[in-house]
């Protein structure tokens, strides 16, 4: 089946990402000038207590060929978080949801330049979601945290087919999206529910291993429970000494 697609919206949370959010938006922007349709990017900043706001603002602005929006919200979760940044990307593109495509990635996370062009392909192949795979910067990890992660995430694998789920490489059809109520507004784990709602409704959802993004490898978590916090769990296994 092949899908017509005339818009991509991209949804991102943030909550005090101050120090990250800047490099992940210029990455965004970068794949963003790829991809032949319109595009909508909207920031949720999330209860920040630092620049994340400004920072954002001030980097889309610069940008004038990309609609974007930055919104304050005091959600206190993620999940609520990535769901109105969505919903309200999905809103500026007008109401074809079904035409629509949505991307969402994490405000610690560089996407690769081919990132949006990738999702466009599988949305256009008639997927209705697609989770991609996450590489980790360990510039500033424990030395052995890299061959433990790896271990978790073996069972996994990383080819197509894979069974990983990340917030930080997700899209999903804009019509699904509506049909199952988003990702829900939970605090961590949106990302896995909206993949159980969207198999409960028989849509067909896919791990590949063409979508590639590069997430941060800091052990302080930002939400409880967690990628930030899986790798400090990793960490103190092995009382490896924090150093992220």
């Amino acid at each position: 089946m092949t899908r017509f697609v005339e818009g991509l919206a991209v949804g991102i949370p943030a909550r005090d990402e101050a120090d990250r959010i800047g490099p992940c938006l210029r990455s965004v922007l970068t794949a963003a000038h790829h991809a032949d349709v319109p595009i909508a990017i909207v920031v949720a900043a999330d209860a920040c207590q630092d620049r994340t706001a400004t920072i954002a603002e001030t980097v889309l602005a610069a940008d004038d060929a990309v609609r974007s929006e930055v919104l304050v919200t005091d959600h206190r979760s993620a999940g609520a978080a990535r769901a109105t940044a969505l919903d309200r990307a999905l809103a500026l593109l007008g109401p074809s949801p079904e035409r629509t495509w949505l991307a969402t990635t994490d405000a610690d996370t560089v996407v690769d330049p081919s990132w949006l062009t990738t999702h466009l392909r599988w949305a256009r192949r008639g997927v209705d979601g697609v989770a991609g795979l996450v590489r980790v910067d360990w510039e500033d990890a424990p030395p052995e945290l890299p061959d433990r992660y790896a271990d978790i995430i073996a069972p996994g694998g990383i080819a197509f087919g894979h069974r990983h789920v990340h917030g930080a490489n997700l899209g999903v059809i804009g019509s699904r999206w509506v049909e199952v109520g988003g990702c829900g507004t939970g605090p961590v784990a949106e990302d896995h529910e909206l993949w159980r709602r969207m198999r409960r409704v028989g849509a067909t959802v896919l791990g590949v291993d063409d979508l590639l993004v590069t997430t941060s490898g800091r052990l302080r978590a930002r939400a409880p429970q967690g990628f930030a916090h899986l790798l400090a769990e990793l960490a103190a296994q092995d009382d490896l000494e924090e150093t992220a």
